[in-house]
Order: C-alpha cells, then sequence, then structure tokens
C-alpha cells in the first residue's frame, strides 16, 4: 500500500522497500498497530492500516489510511475511524485523540470533520511541510467521543 499513489502522496516516510517497512514497523516504540479488514464481500480482506500511540500527557495520536483504492470514497473511512476512536477511547480513556493531516488533503480533513475532529492549530514539520493539527475531546464521564 505504501508505493500507491494515493497513500505515497500522503504517508511518505521513506519505506520504499519491504526491509525498510519491517526495520520501521518491526521495532516496539509503543504505537499499537491495526490491519483494517473488510467483512461484508471477501471476509478478511485487509484494506487499510490503523496506528495508534501515546503522545502528550492524556492524549493519543493516531495515523491511518484506506489502502485498497475499491474502498475510498465510500464512507468506510469514516465508519473505521468511528470504531477506532471509540475503541481507543473505551481502552485508554484518553482527554482527547489527535492527528495531523495535510493541509492539502482536503479528503482526509472532511473525513475527520465527519466523524468529530476539529482543527487548532497549523504547524511546521521538520521537512518543512504543514500539518493540519485536529483533535477530538473525549468526554470523561461518558468515556467515548463528544459529538
Amino acid at each position: 500500500w505504501l508505493s500507491k499513489e494515493h497513500v505515497k502522496e500522503w504517508w511518505h516516510d521513506g519505506d520504499d522497500t519491504l526491509e525498510k517497512v519491517a526495520l520501521h514497523y518491526g521495532e516496539d516504540d509503543g504505537t499499537a498497530r491495526f490491519v483494517l479488514l473488510e467483512t461484508d464481500k471477501e471476509k478478511g480482506k485487509p484494506i487499510g492500516y490503523f496506528q495508534y500511540y501515546f503522545d502528550e500527557i492524556g492524549s493519543i495520536g493516531i495515523d491511518q489510511f484506506i489502502g485498497e483504492e475499491d474502498y475510498l470514497n465510500r464512507g468506510v473511512g469514516e465508519r473505521a475511524i468511528k470504531i477506532f476512536v471509540e475503541m481507543i477511547a473505551r481502552q485508554h480513556r484518553p482527554t482527547r485523540i489527535v492527528l495531523d493531516p495535510s493541509p492539502k488533503n482536503k479528503r482526509a480533513v472532511r473525513c475527520y470533520e465527519k466523524v468529530g475532529f476539529k482543527h487548532y492549530q497549523t504547524r511546521q514539520n521538520g521537512d518543512g511541510s504543514l500539518a493540519y493539527m485536529m483533535r477530538l475531546e473525549i468526554s470523561s464521564t461518558e468515556n467515548h467521543p463528544k459529538t
């Protein structure tokens, strides 16, 4: 998936060989990684990638992409992120969940807004690109995302 145009346009961490992917994603850096499986048609078909990590105190950062083109623009990402966020909220009880798409990735930004994420800051990454910082505040009493 990392070599597919619709993924590498936004997910460019230098992992362009199988060896680099194995080295990067095989490390134990505290990041929890998941493969999104499609179950409606072909049970268990991998269609995307999700990960979360502990960010600042009380926050969890998430990253994700849909790798299979047939599942783009169908609401799959929105539904999967809602489920992913609910799982994280139940298991870890963070005060917020954050993500940092490119401000140019309008499709992702719209998807995150539909889930309830709000823009709070634009910052510059180390490589000079911009990150459109978004967060979803989590209700401490209900232990699930505020909507």
